[in-house]
């Protein structure tokens, strides 16, 4: 079971980074049905010595508002947050601020339709394996955000999912945040129906890591979200450490994101092992 936290005290620190080899980047514009559009994604691997296997986890990782798959490369990746990744493809999307959901509004805003194309485009183009459990979903601010509605919407999709400063509590928002606003209208059951806090029964089998920050104005909805975890009873860890809602609390915590994902990924791989062999036998 996923220990929790107490969003009280502060997490354990990290242990030493992963040795790894050289990372690669691949970035790659594909196209689109659900945007109408060419878009670009970045995908990022280790290059290790010994070979590795041909059905790779993978993680698609969500970027926050006024970010791009090359502001993602350049101002949240440290090489020893990389080596968290083991042999998992990380996967990084562009999604505007699109806040990686099918507007109502806004008809040729469906960046949900688009991150479900994502993934078939991702499992054609690349050595990953189909299954659930070896495929995750993480994301920063908006991205956190379209990440934990994405695993809710989706439970079948993602074996874990995490978030740094994410809104999962949009409703705290509303009317006022306008980026929503231009995205959802005024209507507040259909916020609510956007809201990732309104989805936490369909997290009950998924893999959960939140973090936010002392000082970030996403806080309350974390801690509002943890408490929707916890009164039903679904494990998760819960992260909170000094600092604000910025980019630099995302490079400083990537590394335990991706960590986690390559432990569940972990997980699940000695558990299928130990089914066949129990079979076997």
């Amino acid at each position: 079971m996923a220990s929790e936290h107490s969003p009280d005290t502060l997490c354990a620190e990290p242990g030493p980074p992963r040795r790894a080899g050289t990372v690669r980047f691949d970035r790659q514009r594909w196209s689109s049905s659900a945007l109408c559009r060419q878009i670009d994604v970045l995908v990022c691997e280790l290059s290790w010595e010994e070979q590795r296997p041909s059905d790779r986890p993978v993680i698609y990782l969500l970027h926050g508002s006024g970010h791009d798959p090359q502001s993602v490369r350049t101002q949240t990746f440290s090489s020893g947050s990389l080596a968290e990744l083991g042999t998992a493809f990380l996967v990084v999307p562009a999604g505007d601020s699109g806040w990686w959901i099918d507007s109502p509004v806004r008809p040729l805003s469906k960046y949900s339709t688009y991150l479900l194309e994502l993934v078939e485009w991702t499992e054609r183009h690349y050595p990953v394996n189909r299954d659930r459990e070896a495929r995750a979903i993480c994301g920063f601010s908006m991205g956190g955000y379209g990440a934990m509605l994405a695993a809710a919407q989706h439970p079948e999709l993602f074996c874990a999912a995490s978030s740094l400063l994410g809104t999962l509590d949009i409703a705290q928002m509303y009317p006022d945040y306008y980026r929503l606003q231009y995205l959802l209208g005024d209507n507040p059951v259909v916020w609510q129906r956007h809201n990732p806090i309104q989805w936490v029964d369909s997290l009950a089998g998924t893999a959960l890591l939140l973090s936010t920050a002392t000082q970030a104005f996403d806080r309350p909805q974390n801690d509002a979200f943890a408490q929707a975890l916890r009164s039903r009873g679904i494990p998760f860890e819960y992260c909170v450490q000094e600092g604000g809602h910025d980019i630099s609390f995302v490079r400083e915590n990537i590394g335990r994101h991706l960590g986690f994902h390559r432990r569940t990924f972990e997980r699940s791989r000695s558990q299928v092992a130990s089914q066949r062999a129990a079979q076997q036998t």
